[in-house]
C-alpha cells in the first residue's frame, strides 16, 4: 500500500481533496493532503512564498511518510511535485500530474503562460485580479465556477468556489530548479482533463509533449475531478500505484 501526498493547486487548500482522501483510505492506502505555504489555512507571509519553499514543506512530509510515496500535484501543485521530486528522488516512487503544470528546469507557471497562452483562452489565468502590492492574486467565485468546476454539480461548484483563498503570486512565478540526475529519475504519470477551462487540454498536451511521461490517463471532466469525479480519479490513482510501486 502506498502513501499519497496530495498537493493542491492555486487558490485552494488541503480541503480540495476532501472527497478523494476517504476513497484512497478505503482501498488501504494512506492519503495526506497538505496546505501549501501561504495557501488554505497556512499563514506564511505571501511575499516569502516560493515553489522551493512549498517543495521543502512537502519534502518534510516525504521524510516522515511510510513508503512507497506517491506525489499527486494538481494544477499549480505540479510544479511543487516536480521540485519535491528533485529534493527527494530516492524517496518518491511516482509523481502524478493531475491537469497540472509539468514544466522543465528554469520554467514557471507564468513563463509557460507567456509562451503558450492563446487569445481564445478565457481560463483562470485571464480572470484573476491582483493585490495593490502584487503579492497575491484572487479569482472571484463566479469565475471560479465557470473555469474550475464546469462539470461539477452546481451546488458543489458554488461551495468549492466560496472556499478559494488568495494565492501567493511568487509561487506561480518561481522558476523550477530541476536536474535529470535527480528529478529525471522519478517516474511520471499525467492525468489530462478533457473539459478543462482553466489549464485547457491544449496546454496540457503541450506540457506532456515537451516533458514526456511514462503513462497518460484521460478523464472527461473539468479542472477538478477530485470534486466532480472522485471515484474515477481514485481508481486511476490506485491503478498507477499498482503499476509503479
Amino acid at each position: 500500500m502506498a502513501t499519497f501526498l496530495l498537493i493542491h493547486g492555486a487558490w485552494q487548500g488541503a480541503w480540495a481533496w476532501d472527497r478523494l482522501v476517504p476513497l484512497l483510505e478505503e482501498a488501504g492506502h494512506a492519503a495526506v493532503a497538505v496546505d501549501l505555504p501561504g495557501d488554505g489555512h497556512d499563514d506564511t507571509p505571501p511575499e516569502t512564498v516560493t515553489t522551493m519553499l512549498c517543495a521543502e514543506k512537502v519534502a518534510g512530509l516525504i521524510d516522515n511518510a511510510t513508503p512507497p510515496v506517491i506525489l499527486v500535484g494538481h494544477s499549480m501543485g505540479g510544479t511543487v511535485a516536480s521540485q519535491a521530486s528533485e529534493l527527494r528522488p530516492d524517496k518518491v516512487s511516482l509523481a502524478i500530474y493531475l491537469c497540472a503544470f509539468l514544466l522543465g528546469d528554469g520554467d514557471s507557471c507564468i513563463d509557460f503562460y507567456a509562451r503558450a497562452w492563446e487569445d481564445w483562452m478565457t481560463g483562470a489565468h485571464a480572470r484573476v485580479t491582483h493585490s495593490e502590492d502584487g503579492h497575491v492574486s484572487v479569482i472571484d467565485p463566479e469565475a471560479a465556477v465557470e473555469v474550475f468546476y464546469n462539470t461539477a454539480d452546481p451546488a458543489d461548484a458554488r461551495a468549492a468556489a466560496a472556499r478559494l483563498t488568495p494565492q501567493p503570486e511568487s509561487s506561480r512565478r518561481s522558476p523550477l530548479q530541476l536536474t535529470e540526475e535527480r528529478y529525471g529519475t522519478v517516474p511520471r504519470v499525467y492525468i489530462e482533463t478533457l473539459q478543462d477551462r482553466s489549464v485547457f487540454n491544449e496546454l496540457q498536451k503541450k506540457m506532456y509533449s515537451e516533458t514526456p511521461v511514462d503513462r497518460l490517463y484521460s478523464l472527461d471532466t473539468d479542472h477538478a475531478p477530485q470534486l466532480c469525479a472522485p471515484e474515477k480519479l481514485a481508481a486511476l490513482l490506485i491503478e498507477a500505484a499498482g503499476e509503479y510501486t
